[in-house]
Parts: C-alpha cells; structure tokens; sequence
C-alpha cells in the first residue's frame, strides 16, 4: 500500500490513480550513458563518470519510487520525496479549471503536463502518462460533486479502477541500465585489466625481440 492509500480521510476513495510516464526517465538515463562516456578517459573522468552514474540511478529512484500522484472523490494528491515526503492537496470543490500542454512528442507517446488552476494558484503535473483521464477524471468527480449525486461517484469510481497504465517503459528501461551497466563493465576491464596486461605482453615481447638480435649480432 502507497503513501497516498494510506493517507485517505474518511468515505475518501480514489478515482483514478496516475502514473510518471516513462518518458520522465529520459534525463537520468541520458546522464548515466554520459557517465559511462566519462570512463574511456582518465582516472578523474573515470572518478566523474561514476558521479554521474549515480546521480542518474539516484534520480531513476527517485522518480519511481518518490512521485505518484491520484484524483480522490475529495481532492487531487500529489506525493513528492521518498525520505522527507511533501505533498500537494488540490480540494475538488476549489478547482476552477483544468488543460492539458502537449508537445508533438508527447502528443506520439501520449504524455504531457495537467495544469489544474485554483483562483491564483496554478499547480502543474508533469509528465503525465494518459494526461487526457487524468483531467476527465477530475472534470468528472467536479460535475458529480455539483450535482450532489453520489450514485454517478460511485460509477465513476468503478470505471476508473478498470483503467490500468501500462508498465512497458518500465521494461525499456531495465534494458536501458542494463546496457549501461554492461558497457561500463566492459570499459573498466578493458581499460585497467585488459590493455595493461596487453601492454606488458607487448612490451615483453619487443624485449625479447631485441634481446634476440642483440645476440644474433
């Protein structure tokens, strides 16, 4: 059970629980090939190659287990951090309007960022997997709380427990790591096991080489 879950109030049920598009990983993922990068130089690029490795696995953490966000009967939640948790409460009845902002992009993958506005307050989700449930959802639960009709909550709340996100970004992104991974492995032996040792093998083959014509002559 998630943090949201277990911090519903009272006759407070989720509507529609939201997911971080994969598309969100791109920039630690992009950090940890530059990482990887780092480790054909020298010993201090190899010392920043590993920073950035981790700084990249640090925030693919962070996104997947620190950001989640729902769309309750009573309000919208969204839940930052994975130690020191923040989180953003929207109350339903205080919403006064809902878009969504889609780049070429995100209108391919199907993501984008939800800006919810209440009064003066402009509160934007991004990177949002299904951007367009996510704000029927609330357009929906705001019109169902107008009406006062709790038989269309109770609909919307069974219609929109059917509807799961996909986790194959997940899996592009294993494979993504795990080729990182593999690639800075590889270089590491190469670098510091491999070329060495072909350089001694080199070396003491050239000794030889030369030994035998010093003798020769």
């Amino acid at each position: 059970m998630g943090y949201i879950e277990q911090n519903l109030v009272a006759d407070e049920r989720i509507i529609f629980k939201g997911e971080i598009h994969w598309m969100r990983y791109a920039r630690p993922v992009l950090i940890i090939f530059l990482g990887v990068l780092a480790l054909y130089w020298n010993l201090w690029a190899v010392i920043l190659g590993v920073i950035l490795m981790l700084i990249g696995l640090f925030q693919i953490a962070y996104i997947y287990f620190g950001l989640s966000y729902a769309v309750t009967n009573k309000r919208i939640i969204l839940k930052k951090g994975i130690l020191n948790v923040e989180a953003l409460e929207i109350i339903l009845t205080k919403v006064e309007g809902v878009h969504i902002e889609q780049s070429f992009l995100g209108r391919l993958l199907n993501y984008g960022t939800v800006v919810v506005t209440t009064g003066e307050v402009v509160n934007r989700f991004e990177y949002v997997a299904y951007p367009a449930q996510f704000s029927n959802s609330v357009h929906e639960v705001v019109q169902s709380l107008d009406t006062d009709d709790p038989t269309r909550l109770s609909q919307l709340q069974t219609h929109s427990k059917s509807a799961k996100l996909p986790r194959k970004g997940c899996l592009i992104l294993l494979i993504l790591i795990a080729l990182a991974i593999v690639i800075a492995k590889n270089i590491l032996v190469y670098q510091y096991i491999d070329q060495p040792r072909q350089e001694q093998r080199d070396s003491i083959q050239n000794n030889s080489i030369e030994g035998l014509e010093e003798f020769t002559e």
